[in-house]
């Protein structure tokens, strides 16, 4: 059996300055932008933009979404690494070789937030209505099955190449700028397969333009359940992406325990649950220092992955 694959999500915030006198009491003094690394419409965005919502009501300042997107998430991630360690930038890098960040040591952990699997969308033009059709047709067509991600060494990559060993079959990667751009060629008929979180893929698979065969999870997804997970279709593999926040390293404490205090009180808010509810979202909250080492035990199993895949992000 493959072991589960826990695959990493960015989503970063960067704030301006404020007095180091009173952190935890006066913070935060103003605007706070949320750094997103990837194009709008991605599951990141739509979590960004929920997070951004309840914490200007909490916080009584605005908290404004920015769109970093490219190179596989990099230009986001770099730019929070870089920024000024007075707020709050949750970020968390994919296994990639070279790049100009270090984890851990350029972030502080603040908060694992939440967890959800992939779906497995087909074009509904092919003869593929489950996961043995898609194997199928894989192997009848080696090397021609085109499945498209949001770029090189990204979760919907490393999923792919999981199901690739998992089904001993051989397709080609069209990387895309995001998840938006990879849906679009999906709708386009451009790529044949691409794995997309549910919130993002359910009015599409509503209007019959994307066809679910099956989702990554350990079990059913809430918005699917009537599309079996790739273990009970016979594949050995589980796919599930996480998000949460990082802030640069060197981000006072005082600020730090802060955002982790009213990240968790609106994990627990009634009204918040419900809205991640529906979007298909698991709470999966873990502070500082033990979400920093799920996510060194996480990377871990990335670079294996990534590895045996020679998958190299650029």
């Amino acid at each position: 059996m493959l072991r589960k694959l826990i695959v990493t999500a960015m989503v970063a915030l960067g704030a301006g300055t404020w007095s180091a006198l009173s952190f935890a009491q006066e913070y935060p003094t103003h605007a706070v932008r949320i750094v997103v690394p990837f194009l709008p419409g991605a599951g990141n965005d739509i979590l960004g933009r929920l997070t951004a919502d309840n914490l200007t009501t909490r916080l009584g300042q605005p908290f404004i979404v920015e769109n970093k997107p490219g190179a596989g998430s990099q230009i986001g991630i770099d730019f929070v690494a870089k920024s000024k360690p007075d707020g709050y930038n949750p970020i968390l890098p994919a296994v990639k070789q070279g790049m100009p960040y270090k984890v851990p040591d350029d972030f502080t952990f603040i908060a694992r937030i939440v967890q959800i699997p992939f779906v497995v969308g087909v074009n509904p033009k092919l003869p593929i209505n489950s996961v043995a059709d898609l194997i199928a047709y894989a192997k009848a067509n080696p090397g021609k099955v085109k499945y498209g991600t949001s770029g090189i060494g990204g979760g919907p990559h490393m999923g792919s190449a999981l199901i690739e060993k998992a089904a001993g079959v051989e397709m080609l990667h069209i990387p895309y700028s995001g998840v938006s751009a990879a849906v679009n060629a999906l709708l386009a008929g451009t790529i044949d397969i691409a794995l997309i979180t549910p919130p993002t893929v359910r009015p599409h698979t509503d209007a019959g333009t994307i066809r679910a065969i099956a989702t990554t999870g350990k079990e059913r997804h809430p918005l699917f359940p009537n599309t079996p997970t790739l273990e009970e279709a016979g594949l050995p593999v589980t796919v599930v992406v996480w998000y949460g926040i990082l802030a640069p390293a060197g981000t006072p404490e005082p600020v730090l325990a802060r955002l982790r205090k009213e990240v968790a009180d609106v994990l627990k808010d009634p009204q918040v649950l419900q809205k991640l509810n529906a979007l298909g979202y698991q709470v999966s909250y873990l502070p500082d220092d033990e979400f920093k080492d799920f996510v060194m035990k996480d990377a871990e199993q990335w670079k294996s992955v990534a590895k045996s895949a020679n998958i190299v992000a650029e």
